[in-house]
């Protein structure tokens, strides 16, 4: 009996010296006191664990019975069995998708600084015998999310009301610039809406610099009125901003003028650093994003979403599970363009090497993509302690010229050594 190999101990950074222990074998997670740890290392770092006294024979109890130390040969079959679970699991949603993103143009009337698509050109509309294919590969579709460029242009009413005659009892989101709500609420009105994003970029006139249309002019007063008349049709609206250290005390500002309103009321927020924020400016402004959380105290507008499994335990309280991916846990996204290529990932779209292939005229994925890019397919996972919380790491940020199935351990390594502490010394202060 040993302690487990797939153990993650973190350093909470606090001035009791606590660390985290974190069972990636159950998903349990205990504060472990510096005195206990110190007995803990010793153990993990000795070929036999020998009790000393009554204290250590607690503590080994503990672990015991809580699977922090097993036998060498029962752990690597929990293991295996926990992934075959996965495999079995994904495998068997995958035949049965039930979500589907159509991505209707690469065409926007913004001209965003710090948009991911900017590189792609004008592009057609998706048509209507890709979207007969999308129904015919999927014949049980429940969910149905637009994308763009921008989903929602006057030019794309007829292929948006084709979609909805194809599904009309589904459950719709969309992710917009917001420009055209008003045009599109009577659409709205007509179907089953579960999210509306729209982006905000701080106050008017901080928006209005970031977020213009093509030829300059302003959009701020016009997406907030397209606002507006949704929440007052009920239609659920999701608004982002996407920050900077230039622009988070005018987000954040912005942020609380609009929750001071009636309709505000009504509308969840999402603050999430740029994309193109480097790792420690992003440390940073999720550091300042958890105080204002912390003090403001909104559990209706929560504006940290999008969080690794421990820190998401940690701040949402949400249940830690094992994957076998970072994202598209459930290998369930899929997002259908107009040159008819499938991506499985977000910040893919419009990145026709980061396809997982192509749906139409013909479905035909690739052998090696995001989509079969998982722990059991990047060898360096294999044998890692932190797979099955990690998952391997976000392939997008993996360079072009790298194996898809090449690890990626930025994102956990810097989870742990930053986020987490993070979100620990915020849930304490609470």
């Amino acid at each position: 009996m040993k302690i487990i190999k797939n153990l993650i101990a973190i350093d909470l950074k606090d001035e009791n010296e606590d660390y985290l222990f974190v069972n990636g074998i159950n998903g349990m997670v205990d504060i472990v006191h510096k005195k206990e740890r110190e007995i803990i290392e010793n153990w993990r770092c000795a070929d036999e664990i020998i009790i000393k006294d009554e204290f250590e024979q607690s503590i080994y109890d503990y672990l015991v019975s809580h699977q922090y130390i097993m036998d060498i040969d029962d752990e690597q079959t929990a293991k295996q069995n926990i992934i075959e679970k996965l495999k079995h699991l994904s495998d068997e949603r995958s035949q049965n998708q039930r979500k589907a993103c159509f991505v209707i143009t690469y065409n926007c009337n913004f001209a965003c600084p710090y948009c991911y698509e900017k590189e792609v050109e004008t592009s057609p509309v998706i048509s209507k015998s890709m979207v007969d294919k999308v129904f015919l590969d999927n014949p049980n579709i429940e969910y149905i999310s637009f994308f763009g460029g921008e989903p929602f242009l006057n030019s794309n009413r007829d292929i948006i009301k084709y979609i909805i005659s194809k599904a009309p009892d589904a459950k719709y989101s969309a992710i917009t610039n917001g420009y055209y709500l008003l045009e599109y609420i009577d659409i709205f009105k007509s179907i089953d809406i579960t999210s509306i994003q729209v982006t905000i970029d701080g106050t008017r006139e901080a928006h209005n610099k970031s977020r213009c249309l093509i030829n300059g002019s302003p959009t701020y007063d016009k997406i907030i009125d397209g606002i507006k008349i949704c929440v007052e049709n009920k239609i659920p609206i999701k608004i982002r901003m996407n920050i900077s250290p230039e622009n988070l005390a005018n987000c954040l500002e912005e942020k609380k003028r609009i929750e001071s309103t009636d309709w505000g009321k009504n509308v969840q927020f999402e603050l999430q650093p740029l994309f193109q924020c480097s790792s420690s400016t992003s440390n940073d402004l999720y550091e300042s994003l958890v105080d204002n959380d912390n003090e403001d105290g909104s559990t209706e507008n929560q504006i940290l979403k999008n969080l690794s499994p421990i820190s998401d335990f940690l701040y949402n309280g949400t249940k830690l599970v094992p994957v076998l991916k970072t994202c598209d846990r459930d290998g369930l996204n899929r997002f259908y363009d107009p040159y008819g290529n499938v991506y499985n990932c977000i910040l893919a779209v419009g990145q026709k090497h980061k396809s997982i292939g192509q749906y139409y005229p013909e479905l035909s994925l690739k052998e090696k993509s995001f989509l079969t890019r998982d722990i059991t397919t990047i060898e360096k996972c294999k044998n890692c302690a932190n797979s099955l919380l990690c998952g391997g790491g976000c392939p997008n940020a993996l360079y072009d010229t790298e194996d898809v199935f090449s690890p990626n351990c930025f994102n956990f390594l810097n989870d742990v050594n930053n986020t987490i502490p993070l979100v620990y010394k915020a849930r304490m202060s609470s």
